[in-house]
């Protein structure tokens, strides 16, 4: 070879080896990159996934912890809750139509407010202290109670149950009972026969002459004023007029059905079945016991 092919070929050589080396120094520099970058994408989705889940979003999160039996589960939405109500509120104020039902929670330590009727109550009643009269809460613990709207009757009784006594009243227009597992057998009977309190007179009752109405005494009744024999002034006790007429004792009572008469120009007292009724000028309106 000449000394002028030699030193051409030796830079060719290290020019080669060079480029070579670049290559391969390269080659290695993507290869690192391209780690990198994976490496960097795979733990970016690693870390989206904890947190995803750390969040609890995400639908596998959401599957695994329904499935999990570990967290307190939550009561069910017919658990017996009521919306809170207080004492004094009435049927009237929850703005229903008749048949719609209504579940308010009474408070503990409640105090009584005027209810009129027994069993079907005028709505503006007290529901809660009605709900202590039916016996399904008590003053002292409150509690939940549903209550159905009805329409308005021309008569509401009273009774005296559980520590609450209720007012008699006439016509009304809208009512309210409470559902439990016998309100229709306890509407029916309240139906059939109003219950009343042994000082109750039958003023309360729409006055048509000749309409009849039954009504129920309770037992261990109480001397209340009657003024008449047979005819009875209609401000007259109900229940001791029909112990006058011999229908029932005050010791068992029972039920007794009147008719509505005119008035009389006098009415006169007398004693019968340990009951003494008085005398009376004129007065309006009577009634009988049948």
């Amino acid at each position: 070879m000449t000394p002028s092919h030699q030193s051409t070929q030796e830079p060719q050589c290290q020019e080669s080896l060079f480029r070579l080396e670049r290559r391969i120094i390269g080659g290695c520099v993507v290869l690192l990159l391209t780690a990198i970058v994976l490496g960097s994408a795979g733990c970016s989705k690693l870390r989206n996934q904890n947190s995803t889940a750390g969040a609890g979003g995400g639908s596998a999160s959401s599957t695994s912890a329904d499935n999990s039996n570990t967290g307190p589960s939550s009561p069910p939405s017919s658990a017996g809750k009521g919306t809170p109500t207080t004492w004094e509120a009435n049927a009237t104020s929850l703005n229903g139509t008749d048949g719609q039902t209504f579940t308010v929670a009474c408070s503990p330590g409640g105090t009584a407010h005027s209810v009129w009727g027994s069993d079907i109550y005028t709505a503006d009643s007290s529901i809660c202290t009605a709900g202590v009269h039916s016996g399904l809460i008590t003053y002292q613990q409150g509690g939940t109670v549903t209550i159905e709207l009805r329409p308005g009757r021309t008569i509401y009784g009273c009774s005296e149950r559980n520590g609450v006594t209720t007012s008699d009243y006439g016509s009304y227009r809208h009512s309210f009972v409470f559902k439990t597992p016998n309100t229709e057998s306890v509407v029916r009977e309240a139906d059939d026969q109003t219950p009343v309190l042994w000082n109750t007179p039958a003023l309360m009752v729409s006055f048509e002459t000749g309409k009849t109405y039954k009504f129920k005494c309770p037992s261990s009744g109480k001397e209340s004023t009657v003024w008449g024999t047979d005819i009875y002034t209609l401000d007259s006790s109900i229940c001791n007029a029909a112990v006058h007429a011999g229908k029932f004792t005050s010791e068992s009572g029972g039920s007794v059905t009147i008719e509505l008469r005119p008035g009389e120009a006098s009415y006169k007292g007398t004693t019968r079945n340990g009951i003494k009724t008085n005398d009376y000028g004129a007065y309006g309106r009577s009634f009988v016991v049948k």
